[in-house]
């Protein structure tokens, strides 16, 4: 029986070591690797706020996984990891087990709000696919608001922004609301 490598996560990383591998072992048969993501397309992170600003159509930032993988030897597995047997060596997931030899951890990273008081409870993210689309529909509901608002003060008061971050995503979308 060959080697199984599964990888969790169809992000940047995840994507990127299939890729590597497949490459690495085309001609080895031997070597079967699947990769898991709870989504059928891959997204483009450093896009999110031109589809949140609505420079852009939310479909240009989504790669669908079978495209990606076309012509290689990575089996795309739909899915949601519920949690792994280490001991086992079986990823499980909502839908199926995998079993593995290799194990990559590439399921991602989550927002971090730094302590500021507040920005949890009281922002939207921008960390995801569906975060961008929330938070588009919000920025035109309140632009549809404030069109209809004859008070200047409460005009001034809805078209007012507030980006919790610096870094890049916070900079890029204060960009696209200026």
């Amino acid at each position: 029986m060959g080697k199984r490598v599964v990888i969790i996560g169809a992000g940047y990383a995840g994507i990127l070591t299939a890729k590597k591998l497949a490459k690495r072992f085309k001609k080895n048969k031997d070597i079967s690797i699947t990769i898991i993501d709870k989504n059928p397309f891959h997204t483009m992170l450093t896009e999110l706020h031109e589809v949140a600003a609505g420079r852009v159509d939310e479909d240009s930032i989504k790669i669908d996984l079978k495209k990606v993988f076309a012509g290689r030897n990575v089996n795309v597995k739909l899915d949601t990891v519920n949690s792994i047997d280490f001991g086992k060596k079986v990823v499980i997931g909502q839908n199926e087990s995998y079993a593995y030899d290799y194990l990559v951890l590439a399921a991602g990273s989550k927002p971090t709000y730094f302590g500021v008081p507040g920005a949890e409870e009281f922002t939207y993210k921008l960390w995801s696919y569906d975060d961008a689309v929330i938070l588009r529909e919000h920025i035109h509901n309140t632009f549809r608001k404030a069109m209809r608002e004859t008070n200047p003060e409460e005009r001034k008061r809805l078209l007012t922004f507030w980006v919790v971050g610096a870094g890049f995503t916070g900079v890029e979308m204060i960009g696209e609301l200026a």
